[in-house]
């Protein structure tokens, strides 16, 4: 809301104890359109919706092969670089 009176973003960040790069991003994150003003309640809502969403999908898929495969050696107590290592070498184009 101190945006509206057209404080800088440093400004914002000593008000709220955060660094102004995490203002900064969080601006930019949750911004709907660039052009119109950062709405905060709008930004609130965005961040709820985004926050239980994964950033990006495992790469074993429940079920599958590969899955098995990492379950079975981690039961072997290998490490895991040792794992990786092997999954390469069993398929390096993938």
């Amino acid at each position: 809301m101190m945006m509206r009176a057209t404080h800088s973003i440093r400004t914002i960040a000593t008000h709220l104890s955060r660094e102004p790069s995490t203002v900064s991003r969080e601006i930019a994150r949750h911004t709907v359109d660039p052009i119109k003003e950062y709405d905060a309640s709008l930004a609130g809502y965005r961040a709820h919706l985004t926050r239980h969403q994964p950033r990006q999908r495992p790469k074993p898929h429940p079920g599958g092969e590969l899955l098995e495969v990492v379950v079975h050696l981690l039961r072997k107590y290998w490490s895991p670089e040792q794992i990786s290592r092997t999954l390469k070498r069993m398929s390096p184009n993938d």
